[in-house]
């Protein structure tokens, strides 16, 4: 199977209002909006969309209290999605909608769909110029400061699972996902839906607890200036730090989490490792989130105090 990205993840949104303000301050581009059901969508066409929870059609929630539910994954072909739906027949019941889309439920009781989608590859998504000491990309002109973030994707999802090796034997041996890398004893998996990828599209941690819970979703922005400053942005708008700025050892990103209104977490991130058909996969003996991290955002400073005035810089 040849997978194209994570497409669309499906919430009940328990106040929908907040929820279309949430996404549209997280800087998505709002596509249908309603009292009952709206979608928002990244520069490159993956989706977030929410549906109220009296909502008939919306898949079940894997435990009774959890909002999210559904995560459907774009291939690249009708073909790719007949062997999918072969394969999950199997064992499984396969729901298949009007346009192709299946949907079932993976071990887990989480909700899982596949799609034909082809992501977007024109859009504004360079980043900002760069000076080092071995190479000048920005000469006589001021850096970008980022007023406000828009993500380009989403680059993966996470989920906290109490069985986690069913998990991976779905995902690695009947989906084709790939091990990039994982914590030792079973705490934790980090798999890519192809060899060559971001290091990560669908993180699963080991509930300790015997529950399952939503953890979050990561959208990729240009660089860490637009994680940074779409951080301090949406911070400023109400939203609340759950962990962040930082930098994770394991995938290299840079991160900023942020509390979501639709249960677990919402992260921007930027500079992942990419990893191919060469990268072995390493099993960490610590749980090491963070190579470094502020624990509840960045202090902002006061309008006035970002930049001096031309003259005051003059007398340096």
């Amino acid at each position: 199977m040849t997978y194209t990205g994570l497409h669309t993840t499906l919430f009940a949104a328990p106040n929908m209002k907040e929820a279309q303000r949430f996404y549209s301050d997280w800087g998505l581009r709002k596509i249908k909006g309603s009292r009952s059901h709206s979608v928002f969508e990244t520069k490159n066409g993956s989706r977030v969309e929410l549906k109220t929870p009296d909502s008939t059609d919306l898949p079940p929630p894997a435990v009774p209290d959890m909002y999210f539910r559904e995560m459907v994954w774009g291939v690249s072909s009708k073909g790719h999605l007949r062997t999918i739906k072969m394969e999950l027949s199997k064992d499984r019941e396969v729901l298949e909608d009007k346009d192709g889309t299946i949907h079932c439920l993976d071990p887990n009781g989480i909700g899982l769909g596949f799609r034909v989608w082809r992501p977007r590859v024109k859009f504004d998504g360079a980043r900002t110029k760069i000076n080092s000491y071995d190479k000048v990309e920005r000469i006589d002109e001021i850096s970008t400061f980022y007023g406000e973030a828009r993500p380009i994707r989403m680059g993966h999802i996470g989920f906290v699972l109490p069985d986690l090796k069913s998990a991976e034997t779905f995902y690695r041996d009947r989906l084709g996902f790939w091990l990039s890398d994982r914590y030792a004893g079973g705490a934790a998996i980090f798999l890519r839906c192809a060899a060559k990828s971001q290091h990560h599209n669908l993180f699963m941690i080991w509930s300790a607890d015997g529950n399952k819970r939503y953890h979050h979703t990561a959208f990729e922005v240009r660089d860490i200036h637009e994680v940074f400053g779409g951080g301090v942005a949406f911070n400023k708008k109400g939203w609340k730090t759950e962990v962040g700025p930082g930098r994770h050892p394991i995938s290299s990103a840079y991160f900023w989490y942020f509390k979501s209104p639709c249960g677990g977490a919402i992260e921007y991130f930027t500079d992942s490792d990419y990893v191919t058909e060469a990268w072995k996969p390493h099993n960490y003996r610590i749980n090491r989130f963070s190579e470094w991290h502020l624990p509840d955002g960045i202090r902002q400073e006061k309008e006035d105090k970002i930049r001096p005035s031309m003259s005051a810089a003059g007398k340096h």
